[in-house]
């Protein structure tokens, strides 16, 4: 019994990543192939909004364990692997937090075509869902695009906005559907006779020519007499329709994480503010069945869609000045004013300067005071960990990538894209700032050789270096004292400041930077290899400090080869 006991004191003393040792930064979610379709479904928008405005902020008021959560720093994201990292899954992809993508991969974003095809385009159906006005189109290919214009009295503001925004979060790894902000002469426009739409009661009816022509002959046109079109495509596979922020799906047991609880849709909070993105709502999501067998088995994949909100656009018109920093009913702002007697004038409220982009703005912008239109449960439920995972992201995304998205955009009015991009460029850089404080700002180790390699995610978001690194390797021994094999320093780069143009613009591009840092293991792992008991607990942890916050690399010995197991904060 006694050496039961003993046994069981050693295995619970043994760190848990010792366990499963592994070599992937990046796994994947496991997947069970579905034999049934899951339901198709339509969850009243109109009860999302009062539940977010009304339900949940009082049952966070009064719930005990909210407060608790919250005391010691909020509930651990679920979906995560033992480097902090997100696996894939039909969720999310990593992708620029893999490996390099060029300015063209940000151009083209989730593109994989160039757009409807050339030719007519049928009309089988007036938009359903969605402020902005709109119809679906069957182009002569077979293919379904969703088309959205802009308001008449703000061209470019959201076909471009939302272009630009597809194409980031695709980047950043959210899964989004193919969309081109693209000029069409309204005679493509053929009416389906079978074409349905609103009936103004909540049922469709026989869509009408005169239906057709109310919504094209408002739109501005250009000397081509084409009209400004968001074409979205139509995912491959069977609409279910939106997923829940909150919650799992019961019928796909692949939906085994609260939705709150994963690290990828918290995260997103902040790719939301970094693009002002105010409208996160339920509605704006789809959920996809995709047939990925013969025998028509499938999985669901996650999709984020309906952008026309972001940047400094809405479905219908320009923002307001509280777009981005109040909820639609924010009680806080409400029992501010009150107590203020309505004398508080928030220094945010300014005007746009362009008319196709509408307000957006970086010189306000306060990423601890951003907020979407309505609450989200998962960006309720974001961490620390949950914002320094996104930004760890963000910083991977480059000044070309962003000038690249943001020519997609094909803003035609004059300084436009410029001033788009430096909006962008200051928004991440204080995103950045915020994300990473309290953060020693390197991830994703592996192994070259006897090097140790690791991000250095400030120099990758072009922020200057807060000084040395000092680091330490020791061996990580179970049962019994820890023996320090190698001690050292790294002195990370500081990115050059850009020099503006004699026109006031940034260069495309600076001088390179050191993204990596090394260290060498080779003296440590041949001190490791003499110690007695070595062989049995072969596992080594490289510790890194900086102004006391540091971060530990753990990593499993395999004869001459070392395998990183694990990164602790």
């Amino acid at each position: 019994m006694r050496s039961l006991v003993l046994v069981l004191a050693v295995a619970a003393c043994t760190p848990h990543w010792k366990g499963t040792p592994h070599d992937q930064l990046f796994q994947r979610e496991p997947i069970v192939e579905l034999v049934k379709q899951p339901m198709s479904r339509s969850p009243s928008d109109w009860w999302d909004r009062g539940t977010q405005t009304l339900v949940r902020p009082l049952g966070r008021a009064l719930s005990p364990g909210r407060w608790l959560a919250r005391a010691i720093g909020g509930r651990a994201a679920q979906d995560v692997n033992a480097f902090g990292q997100v696996p894939d899954s039909e969720w999310y992809e990593n992708r620029i937090a893999r490996r390099p993508f060029t300015a063209n991969d940000a151009f083209l974003g989730a593109a994989r075509s160039t757009g409807p095809a050339t030719g007519v385009l049928r009309v089988i159906s007036g938009k359903l869902n969605g402020a902005s006005p709109g119809f679906v189109v069957r182009d002569i290919a077979g293919v379904t695009w969703y088309l959205k214009f802009d308001p008449p009295a703000s061209p470019e503001l959201s076909t471009s906005a939302e272009t630009i925004t597809s194409r980031l979060l695709w980047l950043a790894g959210y899964h989004v559907t193919e969309v081109f902000a693209v000029d069409i002469e309204p005679k493509r426009f053929v009416l389906d006779a079978n074409a349905r739409t609103k009936d103004g009661h909540s049922g469709k009816r026989q869509m009408l020519q005169e239906d057709l022509d109310a919504l094209v002959s408002p739109l501005n046109t250009d000397a081509g007499g084409r009209v400004r079109v968001l074409a979205s495509r139509e995912p491959d596979g069977i609409v279910l329709g939106p997923f829940d922020y909150g919650g799992v799906a019961t019928d796909d047991p692949n939906d085994r994480i609260p939705h709150e609880h994963r690290r990828s849709l918290r995260g997103l909070w902040v790719f939301s503010a970094w693009l002002n993105n105010t409208d996160t709502r339920n509605q704006n999501s789809l959920d996809v069945w995709r047939p990925v067998s013969d025998d028509g088995r499938g999985i669901v994949r996650h999709y984020l869609l309906d952008f026309g909100n972001s940047l400094g656009a809405t479905g219908t018109r320009e923002k307001t000045a509280g777009e981005g920093y109040q909820y639609v009913v924010d009680w806080g702002q409400m029992l501010s004013n009150l107590f203020s007697f309505g004398l508080r004038y928030p220094p945010r409220f300014t005007r746009s300067p362009y008319r196709s982009v509408g307000l957006f703005e970086a010189k306000l912008f306060d990423p601890d005071d951003w907020s979407p239109e309505f609450r989200n449960p998962a960006f309720d439920e974001a961490t620390r960990d949950d914002t320094f995972w996104a930004c760890s992201v963000l910083a991977r995304i480059q000044p070309d990538h962003v000038r690249a998205a943001v020519t997609a955009g094909r803003y035609h009015e004059d300084g436009a894209t410029t001033y788009v991009i430096e909006t962008l460029l200051e928004r991440r850089r204080k995103l950045l700032n915020y994300g990473f404080a309290g953060y020693l700002e390197v991830d994703q180790p592996r192994v070259r050789a006897s090097l140790l390699l690791l991000d250095d995610l400030r120099a990758l978001g072009g922020l200057p270096s807060l000084g040395p690194i000092h680091w330490r390797v020791r061996w990580n021994h179970t049962r019994g004292r820890d023996r320090d094999l190698a001690t050292g320093t790294l002195t990370p780069s500081t990115p050059a400041t850009p020099t503006p143009t004699s026109t006031g613009e940034l260069p495309e591009a600076t001088a390179a930077i050191i993204t990596e840092l090394e260290i060498d293991l080779a003296s440590a792992l041949a001190a490791a290899k003499q110690l007695d008991g070595f062989a049995d607990d072969p596992f080594l942890t490289v510790e890194l400090e900086r102004h006391g916050v540091d971060v530990a690399v753990h990593l499993r010995v395999a004869g001459d080869r070392l395998i990183p197991v694990a990164l602790e904060r």
